[in-house]
């Protein structure tokens, strides 16, 4: 869009009529000469009005330029969201063979670990507008699944349609905490917080608890553990039914201390409503950066009718057609 940064100096558009009229004007007192050759410089009469117009124009032309000029003439783009302090998240999802008990319940049916994660995950990324997050799944290894992006929808549809057996059936969860922090390491970001979603406890990988909690202490990332998974569900045999802890294998010990050495929350989801209130409370720790900023790109053209009044100033310096006929005859 065009547009003048200052258009209020167009109000000095009048300015040289009014000094034209209400200075003085200049008395000539000298006497006048008589000059033979006079009658071929001056203009013809037919041509006065001709004369007087053109003498007010260029000056006219090169006044309204400078004053353009002065009012700063620029392109303005469409607006840009500008959120300087963005806060990055890695999500790092189990995909262990274990994630794949039915022992949660979505909307009135079973399902399991994984799937309650999909559907209540993929709602947390969606409305973390503002934010740029990545997603690292882990299993036998640990793997950067989606590099940190602002594109949310992507990582929401990516997070959806992870699956158990895309890198493994253990739990290389050490693994996972290491490509977390190491990828942060390796950005320039202010704002970097984990959200590190697990089932189980570490039983591969090539770090093991000790290390993955030195690492957490020595660098700069805020990691939030969740444990997933319920503490009982009802096993029906031959004799009977019977009550079993699914989530036994669970480290409680091991992600409270990661969390508690980042400076994060370690959260136990043993449903899918603790699951989504464990999020809303992620979101009041880590509140949703504003994105009401906008930056709209610039360009100017103030050099334009600088250049404009430069041709019409050079134009006046060219002698007329009438000056010119007289030079003629003079020689």
């Amino acid at each position: 869009m065009f547009e003048f940064a200052w258009p209020w100096l167009f109000w000095l558009l009048p300015l040289p009529i009014l000094v034209r009229f209400l200075l003085p004007r200049i008395q000539r007192t000298a006497a006048a000469i008589w000059m033979p050759q006079a009658r071929y410089l001056a203009p013809e009469p037919t041509k006065q009005n001709s004369a007087q117009w053109s003498r007010w124009l260029l000056p006219s032309l090169i006044w309204i330029a400078l004053v353009s000029a002065a009012a700063h003439p620029r392109w303005v783009g469409e607006p840009i969201a500008l959120n300087p302090e963005a806060r990055e998240i890695m999500i790092a999802l189990d995909l262990s063979g274990s994630m794949q008990m039915d022992d949660m319940e979505l909307n009135g049916r079973t399902v399991t670990r994984l799937e309650a994660a999909h559907a209540i995950l993929a709602d947390f990324i969606r409305r973390r507008s503002g934010d740029r997050i990545g997603l690292i799944v882990y299993a036998d290894s640990a793997h950067v699944y989606v590099p940190i992006t602002s594109d949310l929808e992507t990582v929401a549809t990516m997070a959806e349609e992870a699956f158990i057996g895309l890198a493994g059936q253990r739990t290389a969860l050490g693994d996972a905490i290491a490509l977390s922090i190491r990828y942060f390491v390796e950005r320039d970001s202010k704002e970097r917080v984990v959200l590190m979603l697990t089932d189980g406890m570490i039983n591969t990988g090539q770090i093991n608890a000790e290390q993955a909690i030195q690492l957490a202490k020595s660098h700069d990332v805020k990691i939030h553990t969740i444990g997933i998974g319920s503490d009982e569900v009802t096993v029906r045999g031959i004799f009977g039914e019977r009550r079993l802890n699914p989530s036994a294998d669970l480290d409680e010990i091991f992600l409270n201390e990661v969390a508690r050495a980042t400076g994060g929350e370690y959260f136990r989801a043993r449903s899918t409503e603790e699951m989504e209130r464990i999020y809303e409370l992620i979101d009041r720790l880590e509140p949703i950066a504003s994105d009401d900023q906008y930056l709209r790109p610039q360009r100017s053209l103030v050099h334009y009718p600088l250049i404009l009044a430069l041709i019409v100033w050079l134009l006046m310096l060219l002698p007329s057609p009438q000056q010119l006929r007289g030079r003629l005859w003079s020689s």
